[in-house]
Parts: C-alpha cells; sequence; structure tokens
C-alpha cells in the first residue's frame, strides 16, 4: 500500500505559478486585442477610404483651379489664342486654336499644378492661401466614420494622407453656344486631369481627379457653327444654308 502511494506521488503536480497565469492572459489578451482591430479595421475600412477620396479630391481640385487662374493672370491675347479666318465677304468661316500658343499655356499650366501638388505633399499649404493651415495629412474623428451623430467627434483622429503618381494630363478644348440672336459664344476649356493615391492605415487606393475650367471666351458675330471638332470650328455659310 505503501508502495503504490509512492508511485502515485510521482504524478503529483503542485499549483500553477502566478507567472504561468499572468503569460497566458497576456497571450490571450493580445489575441483578442489583434483580433478586434482587425475586425473594426474591416468595418471602417469603406466609409474610411470614401472620406479620404472625397477629401483628396476637393484638395486636388482647390490646386488644380488656384493653378489655372495664376497662370491666366499672367496674361495672354486671347485674339492669337483663337485664328479668326473670314470669308470673301467678311464673314467669319473657320476659327482655329494657335498651336503655339496653345501648347505654351499648357505646359506652364502644367508645371502649376506641379509645383502646387509638390507643396501641399510637403505640407507648405498655408502659402497657396487655399488652405487656412499646413500639413498634407488631413484626419477624421473615429467617431465620424460610425455615422453616429453623438460620436461625431469623439476618439482618436485617424490620418488620411495622398501622394501625386505620375503626370498632370492637360488640354484645352473648345466649346461652341449660341448666344443670343444671331451670335456664337466660343469657349476655350482647359481639361486637367491628376492622378493620387489616397492612403489611410492599412490600404490605398489610387483615383483620378477631373476638371475642365474655362480660361476665354469670344463671341463672334454669325450663325452658329453646323461642325466642330479636332482643330476648329467651321461657321456655316448663310447662302449655302439657305439652299
Amino acid at each position: 500500500m505503501g508502495i503504490f502511494r509512492s508511485k502515485n506521488s510521482r504524478f503529483r503536480r503542485g499549483p500553477i505559478s502566478f507567472r504561468y497565469i499572468l503569460l497566458i492572459s497576456f497571450i490571450i489578451f493580445i489575441v483578442m486585442v489583434v483580433q478586434g482591430l482587425w475586425i473594426v479595421n474591416k468595418s471602417i475600412q469603406p466609409t474610411l477610404i470614401k472620406y479620404g477620396e472625397t477629401e483628396t479630391h476637393k484638395m486636388a481640385t482647390a490646386v488644380m483651379t488656384k493653378a489655372v487662374k495664376d497662370r491666366i493672370n499672367e496674361g495672354f491675347d486671347v485674339d492669337s489664342l483663337m485664328k479668326v479666318q473670314t470669308d470673301r465677304n467678311g464673314k467669319v468661316s473657320t476659327i482655329d486654336l494657335n498651336t503655339k500658343q496653345v501648347n505654351e499655356i499648357l505646359t506652364s499650366t502644367t508645371a502649376y499644378i506641379e509645383k502646387y501638388l509638390q507643396q501641399v505633399e510637403k505640407g507648405d499649404t498655408k502659402a497657396l492661401g487655399i488652405f487656412e493651415e499646413n500639413g498634407v495629412s488631413m484626419s477624421v474623428p473615429f467617431g465620424r466614420i460610425t455615422d453616429n451623430a453623438l460620436l461625431g467627434n469623439i476618439g482618436p483622429d485617424i490620418p488620411i494622407n495622398f501622394t501625386p503618381i505620375g503626370h498632370v494630363n492637360t488640354d484645352i478644348k473648345q466649346l461652341v453656344e449660341p448666344q443670343g440672336i444671331n451670335n456664337t459664344a466660343i469657349k476655350i476649356i482647359m481639361e486637367v486631369e491628376v492622378t493620387l493615391q489616397v492612403m489611410i492605415p492599412l490600404r490605398t487606393k489610387e483615383i483620378k481627379v477631373k476638371q475642365n475650367i474655362p480660361i476665354a471666351t469670344r463671341i463672334v458675330q454669325g450663325e452658329v457653327p453646323t461642325y466642330y471638332g479636332s482643330g476648329g470650328v467651321v461657321v456655316p455659310d448663310k447662302k449655302k444654308t439657305d439652299n
């Protein structure tokens, strides 16, 4: 009997140490925290990236508009930008864009936009006069993305950043509109497109921001052109249209 007890005593274990319990509890806590953060991150990512897209679009639009306006303020001759040709009766027959001047305007405007985007990326936004504070990083309170009015400004701020990708694309188009009686308005529109990368914690997304900005308008006496495209506007001959 005594021998049997002595054999069982070999398998007896003392109470679990406090350090062991603490270690297990700590590991469980870390796993639960990581899992909780993963679930929260997955649930808020769509809303957060949408918010980042909206804010980045606003910022890029403001930068593009300012760049185009600053270039226009430098001045250019609208009359030389549009080449007007008349027929033998002195009536306007065609209106073409001055390719040399168009290219100069596009090149200088593109340089402005790239320069301003670089300033914003470095955080020097206040100097542009379109932002109240410096800093490329935008942020949104955690409570705002929950769509709960009571939690709108509660919680830590989640950073939202952006960076330009590739080159700025610019082009000039003509828009023809009737203006009053027997007049035509020829509008010169600058098309600007930039590609930006929106960055939020654990995710990035590329977006394209496009904007059409009017830079010049010229009123031409005559009928509304019947043909418009690739380089010029053709003003119809009234005698031919009457036949």
